[in-house]
């Protein structure tokens, strides 16, 4: 348990003051976004075996979130995984595995919490029930460090060494680097997403009503996120059906091509490598890389349920004490005691909701908002001028070259601005931007690895990626347009 500690993140702030960040931006509130946290600074020495955070900051707003890791944490882990890896090559199966009772423990809670009557629970049971549930949330994400460490620590590792590889090669007269990249990082599993659209579109092709109801059972949590939590009904899945319909597609032919994917991505892959001469940490890098994304989706399959579970008991909370539903989402679930005895005020999360950071360290974690987090920001991030760039690289994801209109998303709430041939810019991207992405004829993210979600789904799209280059969101302006090259990975403003 991180307890929440009055003065703590102003007590722990010089210490952090001229680090390095990673950053992530997504939709997100502090209640949820607390779940993966005091998860990922767990020890837990036998599992994680070194593979901790040491901490996080998180600056919330209007439903959005930019979080920050250390880079020195992703540099150890990612490190400290390839150290076992070399000792065990089987050391990301392995990892899953210890894993696995959490995971199970973790659903099976949430279906026994969609079952209970939280209205018949006293106010005292009410809070036990969610610190339980926390406590096994938290078991399960505690995997996330290890995810995020690997994937965030070994981008530019393994284009190096695939580079490396590729220059020795004969494959260098037939085949572009950027298309060998793509092809040894390619993944070898489909998505929860991609299971949930080909499910619905075996329904369209076959199904009837009894299979639709099916599937809003099975999928109706498809569109949460970090901070909204929905209960899609079957309306919305017929009418998803009705669109497929209306774009009149060959529905079998798609459905193969999604499910055949992963396994051309694999045939490809075997048939690369064995004209290329891979040494044993390239292969390993490979290994962990394929066993992570699988891992990785299934970690943002649980935030979904964690968004839909954990907001049954909130909602609750928020009725007994008489506070507004969107508020309640700006206190960590550790305050929730808080809120019962008034310790927590109403003005006090109105400000938040406007704009808070939260600290969360291996000890404690606090929230503060108004001056006392804008100050916070400026001492942790201090300010870059990037007023005269007008190209930038970064790392190939999928390949191709187009140019087209900057929309720049900073929330999935965004994603109806994008039209077809839009180059849609983000700090990384996430499934709820998927409408998107679809209609986008390139992705170009600051953030994000060879696995992380742009560089899947852009492969599974066809269209062009650039991922990992650190500044587009802050050079890149609604409207510019420019030109995407991923051929080469960079990206150019041309007017």
């Amino acid at each position: 348990m991180i307890e929440y500690i009055e003065g703590y993140a102003k007590k722990n702030l010089e210490k952090w003051v001229g680090k390095k960040w990673y950053h992530q931006r997504f939709d997100g509130s502090p209640y949820l976004m607390h779940l993966v946290c005091e998860g990922e600074l767990r020890t837990e020495k036998e599992k994680k075996q070194g593979g901790e955070f040491t901490v996080h900051y998180c600056f919330f707003g209007k439903g959005r979130g930019d979080w920050y890791i250390l880079i020195d944490d992703i540099e150890r882990i990612s490190k400290r995984i390839m150290e076992l890896g070399r000792k065990n090559p089987n050391i990301s199966s392995d990892l899953i595995s210890l894993w696995k009772k959490d995971q199970e423990k973790f659903y099976k809670k949430c279906e026994e919490i969609g079952e209970l009557d939280l209205s018949k629970f006293s106010d005292s049971d009410l809070i036990k029930l969610q610190d339980e549930f926390l406590d096994i949330s938290a078991s399960k994400n505690s995997s996330s460090s290890i995810i995020d460490g690997f994937a965030l620590g070994t981008d530019e590792l393994i284009a190096s060494k695939v580079k490396e590889v590729y220059d020795k090669s004969s494959i260098k007269d037939e085949m572009k680097f950027t298309e060998v990249f793509s092809i040894l990082t390619a993944p070898i599993h489909l998505s929860f997403i991609n299971d949930a659209e080909v499910d619905l579109l075996e329904i369209a092709l076959n199904g009837d009503e009894g299979d639709l109801e099916e599937h809003q059972k099975k999928f109706f949590w498809i569109k949460n996120n970090y901070v909204d939590s929905y209960v899609l009904d079957v309306d919305y899945f017929r009418e998803e059906i009705d669109k497929v319909v209306q774009m009149k597609i060959d529905i079998r032919k798609e459905i193969g091509k999604i499910k055949n994917t992963p396994m051309l991505n694999k045939r490809r892959k075997k048939k690369l490598i064995g004209k290329l001469d891979i040494d044993k940490d390239l292969a390993l890098l490979i290994k962990i890389s394929e066993d992570f994304t699988w891992w990785q989706d299934e970690r943002k399959k649980s935030t979904f349920w964690n968004a839909h579970y954990f907001y049954l008991i909130l909602e609750e909370v928020s009725k007994r004490v008489k506070i507004p539903f969107e508020l309640m989402k700006y206190m960590s679930p550790r305050e929730v005691s808080d809120v019962f005895d008034t310790k927590l005020s109403l003005s006090e999360l109105k400000s938040r909701e406007k704009g808070c950071v939260f600290y969360w360290d291996k000890e404690g974690h606090e929230g503060l908002s108004g001056k006392d987090a804008e100050n916070i920001k400026n001492k942790i991030l201090g300010k870059t001028d990037l007023s005269d760039v007008d190209d930038f690289r970064g790392l190939t994801a999928s390949m191709g070259k187009v140019v087209g209109k900057v929309k720049i998303l900073k929330s999935a709430k965004e994603i109806g601005k994008v039209e077809q041939g839009d180059i849609l810019v983000a700090v990384m991207t996430r499934p709820d931007y998927i409408p998107a992405m679809k209609k986008a004829a390139a992705i170009v993210t600051d953030e994000g690895g060879v696995t992380s979600h742009a560089a899947i789904v852009s492969r599974e799209l066809g269209i062009p990626c650039i991922i990992g280059t650190k500044i587009a969101t802050s050079v890149l302006k609604e409207g510019m347009m420019v030109e995407v090259n991923a051929n080469h990975g960079w990206v150019k403003i041309i007017k």
